[in-house]
């Protein structure tokens, strides 16, 4: 969960909600959220090893651990003699993905996942190449091209010149 600064626009998002002493609560984590070991948030009752502590005792003193990998969250079981239950399933060992709406069970406490985001990585304009060239290096042509891998395959084609020795031009070539 490495910081990438506070912008929170370009933060993977994790809201868990639960129900302890009569009360709700909620906390969000994120792929950057701050955490006692880097690139994972702990929770369980321990409030020297746990980033969340959940106060029910029927959780472990470290019980699981979420984290961020290859585009989504999964929680990591960290208690054989105790484990946890995703979506009515008891997860022994080993670790799961989580989704929105999943319920996550340590002991007698009953965690869901309300929320997941992943914000959209903004994609690169479609006409992004067209706002560069290359000048053709022949002194006497000197033509500006579009900046595509067919001019640079074929080469000039006013003078027959090859391009790779042609300087990138910033611009609109057309």
């Amino acid at each position: 969960m490495q910081l990438r600064g506070n912008d929170k626009s370009l933060m993977n998002e994790l809201t868990l909600q639960w129900r302890e002493q009569d009360r709700f609560k909620t906390q969000a984590i994120g792929d950057q959220h701050p955490s006692r070991e880097p690139g994972v948030v702990r929770l369980g009752r321990d409030p020297a090893r746990c980033d969340i502590v959940l106060h029910d005792r029927s959780v472990s003193g470290l019980h699981v651990e979420l984290f961020w990998q290859q585009s989504q969250f999964y929680l990591r079981n960290l208690r054989a003699s105790n484990p946890p239950v995703i979506d009515q399933t008891p997860l022994p060992d080993g670790e799961c993905s989580l989704r929105q709406g999943s319920k996550i069970c340590l002991g007698r406490m009953e965690l869901t996942v309300t929320a997941i985001s992943v914000p959209a990585v903004p994609s690169r304009p479609e006409r992004a190449l067209e706002s560069y060239g290359i000048k053709c290096p022949n002194a006497d042509c000197g033509q500006v091209l579009p900046y595509t891998s067919a001019s640079l395959q074929q080469g000039c084609p006013h003078c027959g010149s090859s391009l790779a020795a042609g300087v990138t031009v910033v611009g609109n070539p057309s």
